[in-house]
């Protein structure tokens, strides 16, 4: 009975639960600090900032989840490209002749990197969240809007840097991989190393895996790119 009432609000609500619970605890907490000036205050900024919350993050996360097939597409394109490279050697070279990889250490941008996929997430909620709740905070008065219009634009900046760094990453990637000419002619081929696209590939699952266990929203890119 437990499973069919939970299998029927999860199907009700446009928001996954698990979202709901987080944004009324973060909405209670926001109205406790204005407890103080009155309960009007504290009761409207409570339900602005857990709606704004709520609705929001389920967005900005779906939103999300279409950035990274973007970018898992991307990197498809790059794997396709290397394998076409390493086929394309051994017919000219021979096929008893396999091509030589260089022995690549992980990119000292690799950090840097891993450090804005796994930001990219939160990026995406805060800013859809921030801009839900400068809507509503105009009932509120132009400095709750300021407050919230400053923090909405600051992630905003911080989502455009998150995935410029990743673009620029795979683009150069891909501008490695897209010259064959040089690695064909060389005496002794040396194919292009696949391993960053690999790695950012591989974390770009597994930061949407945990995205999709807190949340409870949508598909991996991986998966949907597959199905």
């Amino acid at each position: 009975m437990f499973t069919r009432m939970a299998s029927l609000v999860q199907k009700t609500l446009p928001v996954e639960i698990r979202l709901v619970a987080v944004a009324v605890a973060i909405g209670l907490l926001a109205g406790a600090f204005y407890l103080c000036e009155s309960e009007e205050l504290a009761t409207a900024v409570g339900i602005m900032v857990g709606f704004s919350c709520a609705v929001g993050s389920w967005l900005g996360i779906r939103l999300y989840l279409v950035a990274g097939r973007f970018f898992v597409v991307w990197i498809d394109a790059i794997r396709k490209r290397v394998a076409d490279l390493e086929t394309r050697r051994m017919r000219a070279e021979g096929s008893g002749n396999a091509g030589v990889r260089q022995n690549q250490r992980r990119p000292f941008a690799m950090p840097i990197v891993l450090v804005s996929v796994y930001a990219t997430p939160v990026c995406f909620a805060m800013v859809t969240a921030g801009a839900i709740g400068s809507i509503l905070s105009t009932q509120l008065g132009p400095p709750f809007v300021a407050m919230l219009l400053t923090a909405t634009l600051c992630s905003l900046g911080a989502l455009v840097l998150v995935v410029a760094v990743q673009s620029w990453y795979l683009w150069r990637v891909q501008r490695r991989v897209a010259t064959p000419q040089r690695y064909l002619t060389q005496v002794q081929p040396v194919l292009p190393d696949a391993l960053p696209a690999e790695v950012l590939d591989s974390n770009i699952s597994r930061a949407e895996r945990i995205v999709r266990r807190l949340t409870g929203i949508g598909q991996a890119a991986t998966e949907q790119t597959t199905a």
